[in-house]
């Protein structure tokens, strides 16, 4: 049992990391949409957004407040990068998508003199609505903070709600 997960983790990530193909759906998954909407990162709750590099790649952004215990409240930034991974299910009203990264993010604690930065996997279930340019995302996001100590945090989650041009 115990070496059957070292091989299907493996698999997985092969998988994860195979080209995309094509995919007429929602058309706001493709090269050059940008979405902009409501979301948290990996330092940020607030303003959201999305674009699409190519129809397999993407990076999204969160600007807004950021809270600690201790610290009160900040101004947070996050950043990712993401490989778009073919949808797992595809309809008339939505699509079931999903994507795997990276990303990193910082906070200032003005009342404090703060720092704080970590960095972060990215795995995201998207609902991609079809007939509207509209997108809700969740996130599983384990956290390595490096900033002002380091720690780790495996229970990390996220999400986005984002309208495309």
């Amino acid at each position: 049992m115990t070496r059957t997960l070292p091989a299907a983790l493996a698999a997985l990530t092969l998988l994860a990391l195979l080209p995309g193909r094509a995919h007429a759906g929602a058309g706001h998954r493709s090269a050059g949409s940008t979405g902009i909407g409501l979301g948290g990162g990996t330092a940020s709750g607030g303003i959201s957004a999305k674009r699409f590099l190519t129809g397999a790649t993407a990076i999204q952004g969160v600007i807004g407040t950021y809270g600690r215990w201790g610290d009160g409240t900040g101004l947070g930034l996050s950043a990712d990068y993401l490989l778009e991974r073919p949808p797992l299910a595809s309809g008339a009203v939505a699509d079931l998508a999903w994507n795997i990264g990276a990303g990193a993010g910082v906070g200032l604690f003005p009342a404090t003199d703060t720092l704080a930065a970590g960095v972060s996997g990215v795995a995201g279930l998207e609902v991609a609505f079809v007939p509207i340019p509209l997108d809700f995302v969740v996130e599983y996001r384990p956290t390595i903070g490096v900033l002002p100590g380091v720690g780790v945090d495996l229970v990390n989650f996220t999400g986005h709600l984002r309208w495309f041009f």
